[in-house]
């Protein structure tokens, strides 16, 4: 019997092993318990039946004789029951199931605080974060590598979802040695999103970026995709600050059930530091000259209830070429009495206006009461660019549909405002709501370019010639100019299969083909409103937030059924952001949805994709919501007109504030005319609330002529400055990175409920805060986990080719049996 051992890809990596069976298909063919023992009494009586007749027969000749021809005889009824029998070889594969390991580590923003929550140390300059104590005792402790010692380890990242990041096969090492590192090979496993790369490319994954910590949720997310017919136990690395979702609890009862124990290993402390900090500072992005506006900054304190802090607005300049901006002059200071732990306070600041034009810094600072431990998140700066003229806007309309008509509308009664119209359908001498109404396109660069937006309603390009769109597309990649399409159901089917609009597809964030727009006339306009499902990039996008606040936006959008009709694309171009996808009332998978809002920076303008006109049906909730959105998004679009007819670098980011752990998308763009492909390359330095620089490498993009882009990612709450320089030239910007609302009411050590997941599955708990991690930690832990290694057996389709020659060999045998005992038979005269 052979046996060959191979190694599978499959859902989770199992060891196959492969050998041969023989069986008899009658005797698997029988149903009843007496069928067995009746073919036994039949051969038995055949064989008895053979005995006698030979008996009977060679009575007359020796023993020596006899014993001969009953030899052959019984050979030939031997040959015979084996025929009957219908013996079949078969491949049974023996499946060994590795024992599995859940590692769960937690990636929400309080994850970013100080794993030991204290300031004692004021020495240390740096102070780990609780994910780089989590990454420590898989690492730097050795756990991951004692762990892949006797099971296979799966890692999981969860905020306000869950994921799984890779797989760890199992490596025979010694589960004692201190510093084991994770494996280098690839992971075994296929499972959904896992990093086929493996190696620690897990680690830059759980950067800590979530606005919610949803435990329940991850806990039953990796009770229903992990096999839980070998999964030895999940282990959960978290501060347990569950504040979103299902309890807990409720997750754990079918952990226990299937008898998989959780393991928390506790990171951060109950106790944070006393401190007073300024969570937030909100101010406009652009003013008017002597414009009335306020500022809202937002104040968080621990263990300073009811304590008196003063608070000052201070205007500064802002510099380009230096880094360091002195604060100029005190706008406004008030005393503010702080609140219970975790509470958030608003300090709201009027500002009568400001009068030069330009970029200007506010900064909220405080002067703190005795007892506050950190300085550093005392201050925080917000760019405003104080701008003298209004944003132009130009409509173009293939007709007059209710979201022209309203957007249209808002934008005119809006002093900031200036808005042209082309209607398609107009005919001479109509009325609009707008301050010009054209006949045509812009027929000069010098025309267009008076422009700052352009947002086009289901328009027909095929009324712009070749020079019309080349205008257009140069006003937005080289003049910064914004651009909005709303797709339409009326003429989109008309001019996409056209090869004279490939300019304005170019332009699109999304794939627009022939054979996705014939969908639109009847499978994707539903009876049924299809509710907004947005993209992590969507709910972080402030342009789209109809409230000043995630929870408060959230809620608002929740109350909007949802949207009809979407035009059928669903992949998005390289480099665009998808914002939102609509729900089918029916179900299924959201990434296979068309985009309903989608963005992109081309060159250094902004398009902005809607996959239909229905924001008017925001109106149904309140006017000022659907006000809202519409000029935040057309002053979103127009960002980049604030350096209209600069020779100067253009740096662009899609937004000015980011959660905390959000991948930070930069470009820029270069005067027309610099060159690109010599030696030498932007320089772009990041410089964080620590004061600590980083070099972000800047790429050539291969699309877009002209550009550079590059990333980071905003781990630490605070104000960021970006500057890039090229060519002896400098740009700066400056983004804010906060810590979400939820994030922030509770981030201590929630040591109750971690130790009540660990008595509720049969595990126990450990925190790191009472002591750090050691190696017999590791080495109990790793023996708590059973080996849950599972056989199970597959039988293979039968051998024909070994049935077809143990056919021919039992005839053969049979019939040269018979034939020598006939010659036997003749030779001693009894026949």
């Amino acid at each position: 019997m052979s046996q060959v051992t191979v190694l599978t890809q499959c859902m989770f990596a199992v060891t196959e092993s492969v050998q041969y069976r023989i069986t008899s298909s009658l005797i698997e063919s029988f149903t009843e318990w007496w069928q067995l023992p009746v073919l036994f009494v039949m051969v038995s009586g055949l064989i008895v039946f053979t005995l006698w007749m030979i008996r009977c027969d060679a009575a007359d000749v020796s023993w020596g004789i006899t014993l001969i021809l009953a030899v052959l005889r019984l050979g030939a009824v031997f040959a015979l029951v084996v025929a009957y029998l219908d013996l079949e070889r078969r491949t049974e594969h023996e499946l060994v199931s590795p024992s599995r390991v859940a590692v769960l580590i937690d990636s929400s923003a309080s994850m970013t605080l100080s794993a030991n929550g204290s300031e004692d140390n004021a020495s240390d300059q740096i102070q780990k974060s609780r994910t780089g104590s989590a990454i420590d005792v898989l690492n730097e402790e050795g756990l991951l590598g004692a762990l892949s010692a006797r099971h296979e380890v799966s890692i999981w990242r969860f905020d306000a979802d869950a994921e799984p990041l890779a797989v760890e096969p199992v490596q025979k090492k010694n589960i004692t040695s201190r510093g084991a590192n994770p494996s280098s090979q690839p992971p075994s496993g296929s499972m959904k999103n896992v990093d086929k790369k493996g190696g620690s490319n897990w680690q830059t994954q759980i950067s800590p970026r979530g606005f919610e910590t949803r435990l329940g949720e991850a806990l039953s997310r990796v009770e229903s995709e992990e096999p839980s017919n070998v999964l030895s136990g999940i282990i959960l690395l978290s501060d347990g600050a569950t504040n979103a979702g299902i309890d807990p609890m409720a997750a754990a009862a079918p952990l226990k059930k299937a008898g998989v124990p959780v393991f928390p290993i506790g990171v951060g402390s109950e106790k944070l530091p006393s401190n007073v900090r300024v969570s937030d500072l909100v101010a406009p992005a652009r003013v008017f000259p002597g414009d009335q506006f306020s500022v809202t900054g937002y104040l968080q304190s621990q263990g300073l209830a009811g304590q008196t802090v003063r608070v000052e607005l201070v205007e500064a300049t802002a510099d380009n070429s230096d880094g360091d901006n002195q604060l100029s002059r005190v706008i406004d200071s008030k005393e503010l009495r702080l609140g219970g732990d975790g509470d958030v306070l608003a300090a709201r600041f009027d500002v009568p206006g400001l009068d030069a034009t330009g970029r200007r810094l506010l900064a909220l600072r405080l002067q703190p009461p005795t007892g506050d431990q950190t300085a550093s998140d005392n201050q925080q700066t917000a760019e405003i660019e104080v701008v003298d003229r209004v944003t132009q806007v130009l409509l173009m309309a293939g007709g007059p549909s209710r979201e022209y008509q309203f957007m249209r509308n808002v934008l005119d009664r809006d002093a900031s405002f200036a808005v042209d119209v082309i209607l398609g359908t107009a005919s001479e001498g109509v009325s609009q709501d707008a301050r010009k109404i054209l006949s045509a396109f812009p027929g000069t660069a010098e025309a267009i370019d008076s422009y700052d937006v352009v947002v086009a309603f289901d328009y027909d390009w095929r009324k712009l010639d070749a020079p019309a769109q080349s205008r257009l597309e140069r006003w937005v990649s080289r003049e910064s100019g914004g651009l909005v399409f709303v797709a339409g159901s009326i003429f989109m089917n008309s001019w996409i299969s056209s090869p004279e609009t490939a300019v304005i597809r170019d332009l699109h964030p999304v794939e627009l083909e022939e054979s996705l727009s014939l969908a639109i006339g009847e499978s994707l306009v539903r009876s049924e409103p299809m509710p907004l499902s947005f993209t992590r990039d969507g709910q972080d996008a402030e342009f789209l937030w109809l409230a000043g606040s995630r929870i408060a936006n959230q809620t608002l959008w929740n109350d909007l059924p949802g949207v009809f009709s979407c035009f059928d694309a669903n992949a998005a171009k390289p480099g665009a952001t998808v914002y939102a996808r609509p729900e089918s009332p029916a179900g299924g998978l959201v990434e296979l949805a068309p985009i309903f809002m989608a963005g992109q920076f081309y060159g250094s303008g902004s398009v902005f994709y809607l996959g239909s006109g229905e924001l008017w049906r925001l109106r149904a909730i309140e006017d000022a919501v659907y006000e809202r959105i519409i000029t935040q998004l057309v002053r979103h679009v127009s960002q980049g007109r604030l350096l209209r007819g600069s020779r100067k670098l253009r740096l662009l980011v899609d937004r000015d504030r980011f959660a905390v752990g959000a991948t930070v998308g930069v470009r820029v763009v270069v005067p027309e005319g610099d060159d690109l492909a010599g030696n030498v390359k932007a320089i772009c330095t990041v410089t964080g609330p620590d004061g600590q620089p980083l070099q972000v490498q800047m790429n050539d993009d291969p699309q877009r002529p002209g550009s550079l882009s590059g990333g980071f990612v905003a781990s630490k709450e605070g104000a960021w400055r970006i500057d890039v320089d090229l060519h002896g030239e400098r740009v700066t910007k400056r983004i804010q990175a906060r810590l979400p609302d939820r994030e922030l009411q509770k981030p201590q050590l929630n040591r109750s409920s971690l130790e009540q997941i660990a008595i509720a599955t049969g595990g126990f708990p450990r925190f790191l805060i009472d002591k750090e991690w050691s190696q017999k930690d590791t080495v109990k832990l790793t023996e708590s986990l059973a080996d849950r290694s599972r056989k199970e057996y597959e039988m293979g389709a039968p051998d024909t080719q070994f049935k077809r020659r143990l056919n021919a060999i039992l005839m053969s045998l049979g019939i040269g049996l018979l034939c020598l005992g006939w010659i036997i038979r003749r030779l001693v005269r009894l026949a």
